[in-house]
């Protein structure tokens, strides 16, 4: 086998690759989407029972929050799982991919980094600009069940004269999560936990 059909067989495994990698991008974007019904028809479902459960059983409005951040966690595993696969694209397919371009077409003088970079360019390293001032937008998919839990754990509080100890280690395990949920949230978004690599630029401008 020639060099030349080394190459294009190559180029074809990484392509294949680059596919299969940005169809579990789209596949965990819409799995994505689909808890924020799930959680939209949660909280609808526990608002509609809230009269009764307020006046039969006001500690439930500590148990059902248990649930809304398991759906917040859900969404900030999508996010890191989707950040996963455009490490992988960005540090081991696009590079290659390049590399073998250069390597096939030696004329063409225009570098082909502009290739593949859409994770490199959109999944930029470092806090996004704009701050804090961002994270209702950014955080909306699973900020909304951790909305909705704070309003549930406000709901109890107000809901019974006497809170029980049951009731008062669960309003213990509530703001734990909570507490959780949000560093989580804010480490994901502006601090871009789960993205280990950089972008060629970057790697280029501090060799």
């Amino acid at each position: 086998m020639s060099r030349e059909e080394q190459l294009k067989l190559e180029h074809s495994t990484l392509m294949e690759q680059y596919k299969a990698a940005r169809d579990e991008i789209e596949s965990l974007l819409g799995a994505s989407r689909q808890v924020v019904n799930l959680t939209l028809t949660v909280i609808s479902l526990i608002l509609g029972a809230s009269v009764f459960v307020e006046t039969k059983l006001p500690i439930a409005f500590l148990i059902l929050p248990l649930f809304l951040y398991g759906l917040a966690w859900m969404q900030l595993r999508h996010i890191l799982l989707v950040r996963r696969a455009s490490a992988y694209i960005a540090e081991s397919i696009a590079p290659r991919v390049r590399s073998i371009l250069k390597e096939m077409f030696p004329e063409k003088t225009a570098e082909p980094e502009h290739i593949l970079n859409w994770e490199e360019d959109w999944q930029s390293p470092g806090r996004r600009k704009g701050g804090v001032w961002l994270l209702p937008v950014l955080g909306a998919s699973y900020g909304l069940p951790l909305f909705a839990a704070i309003l549930f754990l406000v709901a109890y509080i107000f809901s019974v004269s006497v809170i029980p100890i049951a009731g008062w280690v669960l309003i213990g395990i509530n703001l734990l999560s909570l507490i959780y949920s949000i560093v989580l949230g804010f480490l994901v978004e502006f601090r871009r936990l789960g993205q280990d690599f950089q972008p060629a630029k970057s790697k280029e401008s501090q060799g």
